[in-house]
């Protein structure tokens, strides 16, 4: 095996490494792909991600103020006042912009306000007002589960090509659709998955 083969490993993970050696890692061209796969993926979940935690943000703001994202927030679970005291302090304290805050809180945050718990404490009176029309929280929360793992792998560095990934793809659009169809259209207009998965090797 080359230099480049030890280094990278072979994304076919499925295979003994002794295999993995003979095959050549399929001559590394499956993890280069899995690599533009990725990057094309992480620009499109980047658009929704942003969306999402601005729609969020903005209805939660709407109904509380801006001290919705303060530590000491009684809306918020023990676990969320702890994720945000972090998000203040990467952010360099409590007297920073209200975005910078918004910004440095992870996806799971967002993904969280979603789960069962927030159902009467932000859902009902706040959060379902950031979508587009009617949608189920439930719904939402499992969807968007599937697209954080599908993100966490990616920034992980793991290999996404045995996921079904067509589905993955019309998962994020959908989505997107929910929180704005202008986002819907920008995502389906911009993104490049569809055709890096025509390039597989």
């Amino acid at each position: 095996m080359g230099v480049a083969d030890v280094a990278l490993a072979c994304p076919d993970d499925s295979l003994p490494r002794r295999e993995r050696g003979r095959l050549g890692c399929r001559s590394l061209s499956l993890y280069d792909w899995n690599t533009s796969l990725s990057a094309a993926f992480f620009e499109s979940i980047h658009y929704l991600e942003v969306g999402l935690r601005n729609a969020l943000d903005l209805a939660a703001f709407a109904h509380i103020g801006r001290a919705w994202l303060m530590p000491t927030q009684e809306v918020l679970t023990a676990r969320s006042q702890r994720v945000v005291a972090t998000a203040l302090a990467h952010a360099s304290g409590p007297e920073v912009p209200h975005g910078k805050i918004v910004a440095e809180l992870p996806f799971g945050f967002w993904w969280s306000l979603l789960a069962d718990e927030y159902n009467r404490r932000l859902w009902q009176p706040a959060l379902r007002h950031a979508f587009d029309r009617p949608v189920r929280r439930r719904t939402l929360h499992s969807e968007l589960d599937e697209v954080r793992r599908l993100r966490n792998r990616i920034a992980h560095h793991e290999p996404i090509h045995r996921r079904p990934l067509a589905n993955d793809l019309a998962r994020v659009l959908t989505l997107a659709e929910r929180v704005s169809p202008h986002l819907g259209d920008h995502i389906s207009q911009t993104t490049r998955v569809s055709d890096v998965l025509g390039q597989r090797p």
